[in-house]
């Protein structure tokens, strides 16, 4: 079961913010408040604020991102994450070559799309405009929304019923 999560992507101003705080808001509606959520960008800069589409898009999911600050993904980060979330065969192949861990389980996050998603990839809207970055941000929220309710299921079939 894992205690904590880690979304990744380029950049850490889009797809993976995004991520985050879907996850985290989908985990309290849900009750589950222990999972740890974080994010980081496989090529981040440091502090750089979430792009302007983004910050746009969520809106249209009651989220804010104007808070953001990219974050570089470290070994720690790695070592802390029980479970790590690509977005696009780059970012994983990236993560598959320079944290190679039999403890790691690193996955695409599409997996978790639904059978309507037909892409193994969730693009990144920053070759796009605004408008594809409300559709990836769509996608994401179908993905976040299954995983959410992939691992409370998870969480309460650990959790033994009463005696």
């Amino acid at each position: 079961m894992a205690r904590s999560v880690l979304f990744v992507c380029f950049g850490n101003i889009m797809r993976s913010p995004m991520c985050e705080a879907l996850m985290n808001r989908a985990l309290t509606s849900l009750g589950n408040r222990e999972l740890i959520v974080k994010s980081a960008g496989l090529n981040a800069v440091p502090g750089t604020p979430a792009h302007p589409w983004a910050v746009e898009a969520a809106k249209d999911f009651g989220i804010s991102l104007e808070g953001h600050r990219a974050q570089s993904l470290t070994s720690e980060m790695v070592s802390r994450a029980d479970v790590i979330f690509a977005m696009d065969y780059q970012n994983h192949v990236r993560l598959l070559s320079r944290w190679v861990t039999p403890k790691k389980t690193i996955c695409m996050l599409s997996a978790y799309a639904g059978p309507d998603y037909l892409s193994a990839e969730i693009r990144d809207p920053y070759y796009l405009d605004l408008e594809g970055t409300r559709i990836c941000y769509r996608t994401l929220n179908s993905c976040i929304q299954n995983l959410a309710r992939a691992i409370s299921e998870t969480t309460q079939a650990d959790v033994p019923g009463p005696l």
